[in-house]
């Protein structure tokens, strides 16, 4: 009577999250403190990954030409992805078990999901989307797979399931005997860019909350002494909903929002 009973907790929140919670509320070296919440936000994963899986094969593909955004989001995503993957082989060689899920969590949910695929996503005309470009979506492809792979150890059945769906595979192609992800090179300037660039989006939000302002109305953006995010304008212009993109030594004088 004095742990929490599995099985239970498995109908309400599925193996995976229940997973999920265990290890999340388990760090290395420290007496186990279960709290059900941590369940909860396995489940909440589960339903994350799941909706990102749902949102790239829904995808309409097309042969045009890839976009100089979405070549840029690939090539930080695959260097951040690396960069992650490195923390995470270092964890799992110490043991730590659950800062390597932690790290895995905020890889996919934060970088993959809320960043990564807010880039690339093809923009809605007239209330259709329109197509992405196949380099685009080929890589985005290989980046799920990956993600995949690094989440297995933490959630067995749902990356099993989605890994048979992403391409055909024969019966026995199974993610448990699949090969882990290789560290490659990568360029750290990229991921320090796009940190910047995350921070001046996040100020564009809260400014949009604060004064109330929805989506539909496109802001002017003025970068003062930011030169370097020039090769970022797509982006900023897409994540901000910006209609113009303004590079100055100081800001004007005047200014309607």
């Amino acid at each position: 009577g004095n742990s929490p009973e599995p099985i239970e907790l498995i109908e309400k929140y599925g193996a995976d999250g229940v997973r999920v919670g265990m290890l999340l509320s388990s760090p290395a070296g420290n007496d186990l403190l279960f709290d059900e919440s941590y369940c909860e936000q396995g489940r909440n994963f589960s339903n994350k990954i799941w909706n990102a899986f749902r949102l790239v094969k829904m995808w309409e593909v097309d042969s045009s030409a890839q976009s100089e955004g979405n070549k840029i989001a690939i090539e930080w995503f695959s260097a951040k992805f690396n960069e992650q993957l490195e923390i995470i082989n270092d964890l799992y060689s110490k043991f730590k078990l659950s800062e390597a899920l932690m790290a895995t969590y905020k890889l996919v949910w934060d970088d993959f999901c809320a960043w990564y695929l807010e880039m690339v996503k093809p923009e809605f005309v007239d209330g259709k989307s329109l197509p992405i470009d196949k380099t685009t979506y080929d890589a985005t492809i290989i980046f799920l797979e990956k993600l995949m792979k690094v989440l297995h150890p933490f959630m067995p059945f749902i990356t099993e399931e989605i890994w048979h769906l992403i391409n055909e595979r024969k019966e026995k192609e199974c993610i448990i005997i699949s090969d882990w992800p290789k560290t490659e090179n990568y360029e750290k300037e990229i991921i320090n860019d796009i940190e910047i660039l995350k921070r001046e989006i996040a100020a564009i939000r809260d400014i949009r909350k604060n004064k109330k302002i929805g989506p539909m109305t496109k802001l002017k953006y003025y970068c003062v002494k930011g030169n370097f995010l020039k090769k970022y304008e797509s982006a900023i212009s897409k994540l901000g909903f910006i209609k113009e993109v303004q590079f100055a030594s100081a800001m004007p004088l005047q200014q309607n929002i």
